[in-house]
């Protein structure tokens, strides 16, 4: 079923008639394959919400289905990198074609070249589920735990040594009961709009030391916790924010920058490692 653009409303794009897309699958418009995601499905129209700039897009160009929905993709190298809200690397785009972001381009998200010092936990025989853990690598000084995709669970019938492995390198070969088999990497991609599933919540014991005398004496925060600062314009709410980033007691921080202006964030970015 060929599916092309019927209407175009900013970066709201409509095909006419039914489709064969699903709600949240991820598309790409245009000839320039430009990222957009399925948020409303009717009877006789689909609409498409579009991630990049739409001029230039006209109807009747064409829209390609992906079949599964919109992922990031999670693993060694996340830490320490600037990416948009769909997971582009800005560093590596501004590397490669300058600070002006050009459409349709959509490099990987994590260094595919880079090597990982990894230990295999998982053996041979091993009978793994969903959470297991099946080896590590240092990032910085975080451990990541790579583990068994919640879905999947089987034996190890194949597990390499621990050594070097870039992100994509097969680390161990799990098979199902049905016999199916599962190359097991570094990384995976995971559906953006998906929670990532936990086995229970912690209680909230810890405080969380922000640095801040006034914010510690009078309005503490707990780790595992969330505060919120309303406050009209130029009150103080982005530089509170930048001061917690800064002095608090987390070993990471993940800044999200929704709405913000460009100055302020010049700023995070000159002042942050």
């Amino acid at each position: 079923m060929e599916n092309v653009i019927y209407s175009i409303n900013g970066p709201v794009v409509s095909v006419k008639g039914r489709t064969d897309l699903q709600m949240t699958e991820m598309v790409f418009v245009g000839n320039q394959r430009l990222i957009g995601e399925v948020i409303r499905i009717d009877s006789d129209e689909t609409v498409i919400q579009v991630y990049e700039e739409t001029s230039g897009l006209k109807p009747g160009d064409p829209i390609f289905p992906t079949g599964s929905p919109l992922c990031i993709t999670l693993g060694p190298g996340i830490l320490s990198n600037i990416f948009d809200g769909i997971e582009n690397p800005l560093n590596d785009i501004a590397a490669s074609a300058g600070s002006f972001i050009p459409r349709g381009l959509h490099p990987s998200s994590l260094n595919e070249e880079t090597e990982w010092d990894v230990t295999v936990t998982a053996k041979v025989g091993d009978k793994l589920k969903g959470g297991d853990i099946y080896a590590t690598t240092p990032e910085k000084a975080l451990i990541h735990k790579i583990m068994v995709p919640p879905e999947l669970s089987g034996e190890v019938i194949s597990a390499n040594p621990s050594g070097k492995y870039k992100v994509n390198d097969t680390v161990i070969v799990l098979k199902d009961k049905l016999g199916k088999t599962y190359e097991l990497t570094l990384c995976r991609k995971w559906p953006i709009r998906t929670p990532r599933p936990i086995s229970k919540r912690l209680p909230i014991e810890k405080p969380l030391i922000t640095g801040q005398r006034v914010i510690d004496t009078l309005f503490p925060l707990a780790k595992g916790g969330a505060a919120a600062i309303p406050g009209g314009f130029g009150t103080g709410k982005t530089m509170t924010q930048h001061q917690l980033a800064k002095w608090c007691d987390a070993d990471i921080i993940i800044y999200v920058g929704c709405g913000e202006r460009g100055n302020e964030m010049t700023d995070v970015l000159r002042e942050f490692p």
